[in-house]
C-alpha cells in the first residue's frame, strides 16, 4: 500500500513538472513580477538599437561643426590679411610724407648753405691778409707814423686810417691834434698788450 501510494505520489510530480513550461510560467505568473520580467524583456531590444544611433549621430555633429568652422576660419584669416596689408601701405605713405621736404625747409636748407658759403670765403679771404702780419712792425709802424693811421692801414682797418690822416690834417686845431695824440697813444698801447688784431685774423708773429 506504502508502494503504491509512493509510487502515485512520484507519476502526479511527473506529470504536473512535465505540464509546467517557461512560456506558460513566464506569461501566467502573478503580477507585479510578470509585467516586471516582460517589460524588461521587451525593453532590451530598443537599448541596443538605440545606442547605435547615438554614437552614429556624434561624428555627423562633428562633421557638420568642422564644415561650418572652415569657412569661418578662412574668413578671419582673410579679414586680418586685409588689415595687416592696410596698415603697412598707411604706414608707408606716413613715411613717404614726412620724407619729402617741405618748402620751409628747402629754404631753410638754401639759407644755411649760403651762409656757409659766404663764410668760408671770408675765411678763405682772411687767411692770406691775416697772414705775414706781425705784432712788432704793428708797433713801429704805430709809434714813428701813427699820426698818419699807417699802422691802420697795416692792419686792415681803412676807415680809420683815412680817420686819422684827417684828424691829421686839421692837427693845427687843438681839439683835433689833442684827440689824434690820445688815440695814437692808446692803438699802441693796444698793440703792445694784444688787445689790437689785424682786421681778418691774428698776428703770424707776436712779441
Amino acid at each position: 500500500m506504502r508502494k503504491f501510494s509512493s509510487l502515485f505520489a512520484t507519476a502526479l510530480a511527473v506529470v504536473t513538472l512535465a505540464s509546467c513550461s517557461k512560456e506558460s510560467y513566464t506569461f501566467r505568473n502573478a503580477a507585479p513580477y510578470g509585467a516586471t520580467y516582460t517589460a524588461a524583456v521587451k525593453a532590451e531590444p530598443v537599448t541596443e538599437t538605440a545606442a547605435p544611433a547615438t554614437e552614429a549621430a556624434a561624428p555627423a555633429a562633428d562633421l557638420t561643426a568642422s564644415t561650418v568652422a572652415a569657412p569661418v576660419a578662412a574668413k578671419r584669416h582673410t579679414a586680418r590679411t586685409y588689415a595687416a596689408h592696410t596698415q603697412a601701405a598707411k604706414a608707408s605713405s606716413v613715411a613717404e610724407a614726412k620724407a619729402v621736404p617741405t618748402r620751409a625747409e628747402i629754404k631753410e636748407a638754401k639759407a644755411t648753405l649760403k651762409a656757409m658759403h659766404k663764410a668760408a670765403k671770408k675765411a678763405n679771404a682772411a687767411s692770406p691778409m691775416a697772414s705775414g702780419k706781425s705784432q712788432l712792425t704793428a708797433a713801429l709802424l704805430c709809434f714813428f707814423l701813427g699820426g698818419l693811421g699807417v699802422h691802420r692801414f697795416y692792419l686792415g682797418y681803412t676807415g680809420r686810417g683815412i680817420l686819422y690822416i684827417a684828424l691829421a690834417v686839421t692837427s693845427f686845431l687843438i681839439i683835433p691834434a689833442i684827440a689824434l695824440f690820445v688815440l695814437v697813444i692808446i692803438d699802441f698801447v693796444r698793440i703792445l698788450t694784444g688787445g689790437l688784431q689785424p682786421k681778418n685774423g691774428s698776428y703770424a708773429k707776436t712779441l
